[in-house]
């Protein structure tokens, strides 16, 4: 099937589209440094505070989500603006298996992680026993396995294709050459995409009902509850509240995915390209960036040691400053 090509696109579109990608950079690159931060912290204390399977599937997803940020980047809007053609061009074939594989590859571990992470939660919440066992090696090992079991499959899916630029009112966008496999193969993005979006939101959907289920009914059992005790509920209820706000806006972002998905892959497949990547652009960059304000916001111990960090930082450009205007001052 043919994409639709306007002969001229209105100033509107090519002021937003040129703004959006100046935005985009700009919100990529205040993300990637938040994300190299919470990497660093993740990473020195993952044998104590982030030990959890939790936090070591978010850490797989950050390496993910900084992948894909600079694939889009660099495979699909440096190209499509006809920037350094000698080089793509003549490449094009394995640039694009690249770009497919990692798009594709990256947008499995992504849904993979936010699917587990919504099992981990459900676990906790229902199964409480289960859930101490999900810490466990082997059981840690077998979710990671999971995780990048999609990207194991595109890359040996994808980059056997061969691909192409297709020129399209003055875009350059990377396709297949044999268009028999785009349809099947888009097909099976869909269902996996149905299969992602129902797991995460029945998960969660189970795991507040049944949480709040569980806070109504020791509410009744309050008078008996010692002072300790209640502190240690109430400071769980902030957690689970941080959770939930979570929980929602993930839900959000992987509904709005879906029904772009579902609509530019089966139910618009002549969709225009520029149109497309104009829309993809945006929810690749919201998709492959959120996860650090997620942590950073409603982690506690990612915020306790992000100010930590931030606070030492500051206190040595305040040293270092005082002995610069001392050695000014004595000369």
């Amino acid at each position: 099937m043919n994409n639709v090509v306007y002969e001229t696109f209105p100033e509107w579109f090519l002021i937003a589209e040129t703004v959006s990608l100046v935005l985009l950079l700009a919100i990529t690159g205040v993300s990637f440094a938040v994300y190299f931060v919470e990497i660093q912290i993740l990473y020195a204390s993952r044998n104590t505070t982030f030990k959890g399977p939790f936090y070591r599937l978010m850490f797989v997803g950050i390496l993910v989500d900084i992948t894909s940020a600079v694939n889009l980047f660099a495979l699909q809007i440096i190209p499509a603006r006809g920037w350094l053609s000698f080089f793509y061009f003549t490449n094009e074939s394995w640039l694009g298996a690249i770009f497919y594989a990692i798009t594709y590859g990256g947008r499995c571990v992504q849904g993979a992680t936010a699917t587990i992470l919504s099992f981990c939660r459900v676990s906790a919440v229902c199964f409480p026993v289960f859930y101490q066992q999900l810490s466990y090696a082997k059981y840690t090992y077998t979710m990671q396995a999971m995780q990048l079991s999609g990207a194991v499959a595109s890359v040996l899916l994808l980059l056997p294709r061969e691909y192409k630029y297709v020129n399209e009112n003055g875009g350059y966008y990377s396709a297949f050459v044999n268009n028999e496999f785009r349809k099947p193969f888009y097909n099976f993005v869909a269902v996996l995409e149905v299969f992602f979006v129902l797991s995460i939101v029945v998960n969660n959907l189970v795991t507040y009902i049944t949480y709040h289920f569980k806070i109504k009914k020791g509410a009744s059992k309050r008078n008996s509850v010692t002072g300790s005790q209640y502190l240690m509920n109430r400071e769980k209820q902030k957690r689970e509240s941080s959770l939930d706000k979570m929980t929602a806006i993930v839900c959000c972002v992987e509904l709005l995915y879906f029904a772009f998905v579902v609509y530019s892959l089966q139910i618009n497949q002549s969709m225009n390209k520029r149109v497309f990547y104009f829309l993809y652009n945006i929810l690749c960059v919201i998709y492959s960036t959120f996860s650090a304000w997620m942590l950073l916001l409603f982690s506690k111990p990612i915020t306790i040691q992000f100010k930590q960090r931030f606070s030492k930082l500051s206190l040595k450009q305040s040293r270092s400053f005082s002995i610069s205007v001392q050695g000014s001052n004595n000369r």
